[in-house]
């Protein structure tokens, strides 16, 4: 699919999200101004649960990071992916994770090649996670609710056969050609082959998805208190689960118009109102928003300083 062609069909879907919420917003408005009656208790709960899940992610980046040789100082560990997360919210097709690979190449001499495992790697396990979790909401919809999608089950089950595979029976590359896309590729599968061998890594970050997942669970669960509609835990944990399937589509900025389409329905299924469901959304997007530019900005300087050490510095440029 050309680049003009995904960001036709990401424009698309973000312009029709926006349609949306706006005719429900303006045929609705009473009912969502009574809801802005936040409880800023719940409302600071939220926040720190969604902040300790982004520092995680940090965290699991790090550890993919350390295992290439690239050691980033803390603050600028937190400001450049936090910069990272925040490019992705607002550029499609994940834009800030190229902001990022480039950043490194600059200031660390990581190669494209392994950010692109790194970048992989992750979508690879988030995958995995994500199916299971995915998987298991929809098993409880189906026990209690009656409710069954098979559509959806059949597209989790292939996900997780596919990440299982590439985890744990990754194919090898032979290096039976030349060319600079394919001797690329045949770096990330020799990384990635190689990563796969080191099981504490990634039982590591298996479970540092794991807990971000979690944590996203309770951010949501302080928010449908703050605006007054409470949900079950375990309602609000097919909600997360779902949405981190929904996370995974990356053709419009933050996965924008997918994510908030998966996180609407879902507690909608689970006897949340309409009105409700749409609030705890866009509180959910504020705040990771709001984080996300807090410490975001500051990685520009670091971005910045990056570049300008290799003008200054040739020898950076090597690698």
């Amino acid at each position: 699919m050309s680049k003009r062609r995904q960001l036709f069909i990401g424009l698309s879907v973000v312009l029709i999200f926006f349609i949306f919420i706006s005719y429900y917003l303006s045929a609705h408005w009473d009912e969502f101004y009574s809801l802005w009656r936040l409880s800023y208790q719940d409302t600071i709960l939220a926040g720190i649960f969604l902040f300790v899940g982004l520092l995680l992610n940090c965290y699991q980046i790090n550890l993919f990071l350390q295992k290439f040789g690239v050691r980033l100082g803390l603050f600028e560990l937190i400001f450049v992916t936090h910069g990272m997360m925040l490019g992705n919210m607002v550029i499609p097709m994940r834009g800030g994770s190229g902001g990022f690979a480039v950043y490194l190449k600059k200031a660390h001499r990581l190669n494209y090649h392994k950010f692109g495992v790194i970048y992989g790697g992750t979508a690879i396990l988030v995958g995995l996670v994500s199916s299971v979790m995915g998987l298991g909401a929809l098993g409880f919809i189906a026990i209690k609710f009656r409710i069954f999608e098979p559509s959806l089950t059949l597209v989790l089950t292939a996900l997780l056969l596919g990440c299982v595979y590439l985890t744990l029976f990754t194919p090898r590359f032979k290096k039976n050609g030349s060319g600079k896309t394919l001797n690329f590729l045949i770096r990330m599968n020799e990384s990635w082959v190689g990563l796969t061998k080191d099981v504490t890594l990634l039982i590591k970050v298996t479970f540092t998805l794991i807990l971000i997942t979690l944590l996203q669970t309770f951010s949501l669960y302080f928010i449908y208190l703050a605006i007054g509609r409470p949900l079950s835990f375990s309602a609000t944990l097919i909600t997360s689960c779902l949405g981190a399937v929904a996370y995974l589509v990356p053709i419009t900025p933050g996965s924008l118009g997918v994510f908030d389409a998966v996180i609407i329905e879902a507690p909608r299924l689970l006897g949340l109102d309409t009105t409700a469901a749409i609030m705890g959304a866009v509180w959910l997007r504020i705040l990771s928003f709001v984080i996300c530019l807090a410490l975001g900005l500051p990685g520009l300087f670091y971005f910045f300083k990056g570049i300008r050490s290799t003008e200054t510095d040739p020898g950076t440029r090597k690698g």
